[in-house]
């Protein structure tokens, strides 16, 4: 299935995958075919004179303008014009260099903000990580290439991961090692207060790397500590060394003993109840990421640098490969506070030996309100990252979620808090209105919020709704996927019952209409 198409004006087939389909040179047809993404990649011709290139810069504009007035029902990626080449005349009035400036930051600005599924791509940030050179001048004058072929397959990995990116995918965890990561030394060896981490070399370079990381747990990453250590002495660092930021107040879960990192880390997977392939593993011994890398390829481990002093640099590669965002939610700035509030609901559970008593004491409260401006962001990043808990697996855009809502269809998200917290939206239900009967097309929610029975009751109270106002029936389907066997049975749990069972596993469910719905009365859910 092809899953992208570029607009362009040179030669860029040999920079995207076989997913990918091309306009000819200049030509603004709308494409026959249905794609995510929507790709304007446009550059001005260096070989020009800067008069030359100025004047194809307003072409391009022109184009743009067209297209996205044409397209509105799609993401429309729009990259950035190169500035490798901006050779200008003179230096008081530089024509060209405003020329494009002016294009990168303002025009693009301008569309961006007055078309919601237009996305503008950095496309200097990828020239900066390279050290080639950025234009074969052989390839440009007789194939028309505009970057420079070599750059090909690294341009294909960065591509991919900046659509990613406009998707809101990235990994979830962080897991560090602590002497001769998180600071200079051995804790057990050189004590709290001797270890490398303060003002001068290299303990400086070691407290900015925990700077870096300290602001990363504010944007949605959730930070875990994995060491061999005794447990004793790196307690006795976080409480008395206050050059140190990681500790257990901003830790989401630590594994600190003498263990396989490999199982520790598995241990810290199912603790935070996300999947190992969300993971990012830091530790300054090859040994450690060996095993890892051998135990759980899954596991994106990358190479740690060799000085201390390239540890800043090094957090930057980290962020721009497995963390970066185009945009944060609310959800995100709160996820790592949300993350320890489960540690103390799983803590008070302990001390109930009836589950009834301990869901009554969480004082659960479920807000469920249709999708708008103000969540959609939200719930376009939940289609494209939940993955255990999700009946169909169906990823979505922004735009895609807008055109069903046009279309007559109901998107409901629910936001859900306790005692202990607000966990924010968690919960997303879309639901289809076909002519006879609604369908459920997803059915998905944040694995945090699990072992409460909020994600049946919630359900349930959508199909109460949407039954009496429409006085049809529900329909449902569960299609696996390689996470989310968890959900194979969940419809039966809810009320639904099995109509069929194909070869690849996929069931189709009816609504027991007969059935009465009951929600217990230590429930309080609003639903709009």
């Amino acid at each position: 299935m092809m899953k992208n198409f570029v607009y362009r004006n040179y030669t860029v087939e040999y920079l995207f995958d076989n997913t990918t389909a091309f306009s000819g040179y200049g030509d603004v047809s709308l494409p026959a075919e249905d794609f995510e993404n929507i790709i304007l990649f446009y550059q001005v011709d260096p070989s020009k004179t800067p008069e030359g290139q100025i004047e194809e810069i307003e072409e391009i504009k022109s184009k743009i303008s067209l297209i996205t007035n044409l397209i509105s029902d799609k993401r429309i990626v729009i990259l950035t014009l190169s500035l490798n080449y901006a050779n200008n005349w003179q230096i008081k009035h530089a024509e060209l260099s405003t020329a494009l400036l002016g294009f990168n930051e303002v025009f693009l600005k301008e569309v961006s903000n007055e078309k919601s599924n237009v996305k503008v791509v950095e496309i200097n940030h990828f020239f900066q990580e390279e050290t080639l050179e950025k234009i074969d001048w052989r390839f440009l004058f007789t194939s028309q290439m505009i970057i420079n072929p070599k750059l090909g397959k690294p341009f294909k990995k960065w591509m991919s991961r900046q659509l990613d990116f406009l998707s809101l995918k990235r990994k979830k965890c962080i897991v560090l090692d602590c002497d001769n990561t998180l600071w200079g030394g051995v804790v057990g060896e050189d004590g709290a207060h001797g270890v490398k981490l303060g003002q001068d070399y290299p303990g400086n370079t070691f407290r900015a790397f925990q700077e870096l990381l300290l602001m990363l747990s504010h944007k949605g990453v959730i930070l875990a500590v994995c060491s061999k250590n005794n447990l004793e002495d790196v307690q006795e660092l976080w409480r008395d060394n206050t050059n140190n930021l990681i500790n257990d107040k901003v830790l989401s879960a630590y594994r600190i003993n003498w263990q396989n990192k490999a199982e520790n880390i598995k241990s810290i997977a199912e603790e935070l109840n996300i999947a190992t392939d969300s993971f990012v593993f830091i530790d300054d011994n090859p040994i450690e990421r060996g095993l890892v890398k051998e135990f759980l390829p899954e596991v994106e481990v990358p190479d740690f640098p060799a000085k201390a002093y390239e540890l800043v640099s090094f957090f930057w590669k980290v962020y721009n490969e497995f963390f970066a965002t185009f945009e944060l939610s609310k959800e995100d700035f709160e996820k790592t506070e949300q993350y320890k509030e489960n540690f103390f609901r799983n803590e008070s559970k302990k001390v109930f030996e009836n589950m009834d008593d301990y869901l009554s004491s969480l004082e659960i409260i479920v807000d469920v309100i249709p999708a708008d401006e103000s969540n959609i962001n939200r719930l376009a990043q939940m289609t494209q990252k939940t993955n255990q808990f999700n009946l169909r697996s169906k990823r979505y855009t922004e735009e895609e979620l807008k055109w069903k809502i046009n279309q007559g269809n109901h998107i409901f998200c629910a936001n859900v808090k306790d005692k202990f917290g607000d966990n924010g939206i968690t919960i997303e239900c879309i639901v289809e209105e076909r002519d006879d009967v609604l369908f459920l097309d997803s059915y998905l929610l944040s694995c945090r919020i699990l072992g409460r029975e909020i994600e049946i009751i919630t359900l349930l109270s959508i199909i109460k709704k949407l039954m009496r106002n429409t006085g049809k029936s529900m329909k449902a389907e569960y299609i696996p996927s390689k996470k989310n066997g968890m959900t194979r049975d969940f419809l039966e749990k809810v009320g639904f019952r099995l109509e069929s069972e194909d070869l690849e596993g996929v069931k189709s469910y009816i609504f027991d209409a007969e059935q009465k719905i009951n929600i217990k009365d230590y429930y309080t859910i609003n639903i709009d």
